[in-house]
């Protein structure tokens, strides 16, 4: 994918998952943010932090939104570029009949280059039509508002074993070293001498995955179980990892286990991965290797 188009799809993923800091980082300091065409107020320039502030007013009070992007093109000049897409934005106050709206539109987004990360510094919402309730906006702000209690420890544990994953997906180290703390380590008891033993320290959990990502054309993790145990600083979960490999190699798939342990600071402290090393070995040529 188009690395301006994949850094609209990373701001929307994350946006879903509540994941505040990631979308931070998919701005520039400073943004033209304009939804005028729905909303009726002239467009501004905010901060990241600004809008993350806005949208955290609202979005957290539904159980769930899903932005869906497709028809993307793009322009790219030197250190900036200008994409377009199509956009559809989902809302679910509940899982019950008439407690979902959905928003349609288009977006025109401008971008600038900052060392080789594309950043958005201006973003217009071209408002088409919108379906279903539309008066969940101000349910869900109101319960905002009200200021439900806190997620617990495990329930913002598991959040963050989430994140991970997206990160993952989205190949952005930056984001996921920084669920990582200082002395974080990375654990894989099966490498069974083909593949790396772990690392520890953010320094090196980046080396370890710096060249990871340019090696395949895209990954994706399905997530069967998440627990977690009697300790909630100990996330559990078992899931699913599908790779697809270069120049149409075909598709890597394993199952894994995976524990993570966290600090008092929501931050991995330690993160045992668990697969099968025949499967792994099968797949990238290295049986008569395995040790």
């Amino acid at each position: 994918m188009n690395p301006t188009l994949e850094r609209i799809n990373i701001l929307f993923k994350a946006t879903d998952l509540r994941d505040w800091e990631t979308v931070v980082q998919c701005f520039s300091p400073k943004v033209v943010l304009d939804y005028a065409s729905m909303t009726g107020q002239a467009a501004a320039t905010v901060t990241p932090q600004e809008i993350v502030e806005s949208w955290k007013s609202i979005l957290p009070g539904f159980e769930y939104t899903h932005h869906q992007l497709g028809n993307g093109s793009t322009r790219e000049e030197n250190r900036t570029a200008t994409a377009f897409c199509y956009g559809t934005a989902t809302h679910y106050l509940e899982h019950t009949e008439g407690a979902i709206w959905t928003v349609v539109g288009t977006y025109d987004c401008e971008f600038e280059k900052g060392g080789d990360c594309w950043r958005i510094t201006k973003m217009k919402f071209n408002f088409k039509f919108q379906t279903g309730n539309t008066t969940s906006p101000q349910v869900a702000l109101a319960r905002v508002s009200n200021q439900a209690p806190p997620l617990s420890t495990k329930e913002q544990n598991k959040q963050r074993v989430q994140q991970f994953f997206k990160s993952l997906e989205s190949k952005d180290v930056e984001s996921l070293i920084n669920l990582f703390a200082t002395d974080g380590k990375h654990s894989n008891p099966y490498h069974s001498g083909l593949f790396p033993t772990g690392a520890t320290g953010r320094e090196e959990i980046r080396a370890y995955w710096t060249p990871v990502f340019p090696n395949f054309d895209g990954m994706e993790f399905h997530i069967d179980k998440l627990y977690a145990m009697e300790d909630p600083t100990i996330i559990y979960v078992k899931f699913t990892g599908n790779i697809k490999l270069k120049n149409n190699a075909g598709l890597y798939s394993n199952d894994y286990h995976a524990t993570f342990t966290f600090n008092a600071a929501n931050e991995i402290t330690e993160y045992v991965e668990l697969f099968n090393p025949i499967t792994a070995a099968k797949a990238f040529g290295l049986l008569d290797k395995i040790q």
